[in-house]
């Protein structure tokens, strides 16, 4: 059974109090590492065992984003290492809990790494006098368009509200505070702004092995019109976004929500309610994805993720 402190985190992830591919995984590295603190296993074995059930137990969470299982998987390989080390020295299981906090530690300097890279290499994109698209909400969309204003360019946003949950508007306000200008709009009006943008941006839950992107329902019918009206379509997504199970032939699991986050379902009894979370946009969509390693056509970046990911 996780600890209390890991409990109540597994709770908010799945209440979506904690949202976004980047916060999830990094309070789940989190988690990982004060059960690690709070065990009481009296071998490196049974530490083993115990840090094994919580990351599954974690994972099983959010199953359709790549980005928590791979951070998991490394605070696992980063443990079994020490595990490994312990039996051949005078190491203890404090060592060994001390070196799945210091991946917490490190990772958490990694992903604030990571997101300055992303946001340096997307700013260069961004043009004086743009009008730039963006949908749902990306820690990694939100950097880069910050950057690019502290560069000194001057843009602007169309922001959508991304229904049903209005991400979007996590999107207008931080952006806003930040002095860019932002326009809101009701998702079905894309069609009607589209034509004068000059470039999308947004982010990604996942990137399958053929290079398609994984992200907020909606994303797929944004890149079909900026493809139709000539619009540079980029998705901004860490490494760590990449779905290694798709080269092996698994398909990329598409979560699908409560209908009562669409409707009053007491009210309207007798309707059907499907609320899918994300949509599939293949990769002849996309222009390129930004990334902490730069700018990658979606037909490259698998080759970059696997070297990044050690596998």
């Amino acid at each position: 059974m996780p600890s209390k402190e890991v409990i109540e985190i597994a709770a908010r992830i799945k209440s979506l109090k904690i949202q976004g591919a980047r916060n999830v995984s990094g309070w789940a590295v989190k988690a990982m590492a004060l059960e690690a603190r709070a065990s009481k296993a009296k071998s490196p074995e049974a530490l083993w065992k115990e840090l094994f059930l919580t990351a599954d137990y974690i994972a099983g969470l959010r199953p359709t984003e790549p980005m928590l299982q791979n951070s998991l998987r490394n605070a696992l390989r980063a443990t079994l290492l020490e595990i490994n080390r312990a039996r051949t020295s005078r190491a203890n299981i404090r060592t060994i809990r001390d070196a799945t906090a210091k991946f917490g530690r490190n990772y958490e300097k990694h992903a604030a790494r990571n997101l300055e890279l992303i946001s340096l290499a997307g700013a260069q994109l961004v043009d004086d006098g743009d009008t730039i698209l963006t949908h749902c909400h990306s820690s990694t969309v939100e950097g880069i368009l910050k950057q690019a204003k502290l560069s000194g360019k001057k843009f602007r946003v169309i922001a959508t509200e991304t229904r049903p949950k209005f991400q979007g508007h996590i999107t207008m306000s931080k952006l806003s505070a930040a002095g860019i200008p932002v326009t809101a709009i009701v998702d079905s009006a894309v069609s009607t702004f589209i034509k004068d943008c000059d470039k999308v941006f947004v982010g990604a839950d996942a990137i399958n092995s053929t290079g398609d992107l994984i992200n907020k329902i909606g994303t797929l019918t944004i890149a079909h019109l900026a493809d139709d009206y000539g619009v540079e379509f980029y998705s901004a997504a860490e490494l760590y976004k990449y779905d290694l199970l798709t080269q092996w032939g698994a398909h990329s699991l598409l979560e699908e929500r409560s209908p009562d986050e669409v409707l009053d379902t007491k009210k309207f009894r007798k309707v059907k309610v499907r609320n899918p979370a994300f949509d599939v946009t293949p990769a002849r969509f996309i222009t390129g994805y930004i990334t902490e390693k730069g700018l990658y056509a979606p037909q490259a970046l698998p080759a970059v993720a696997r070297e990044v990911l050690k596998i």
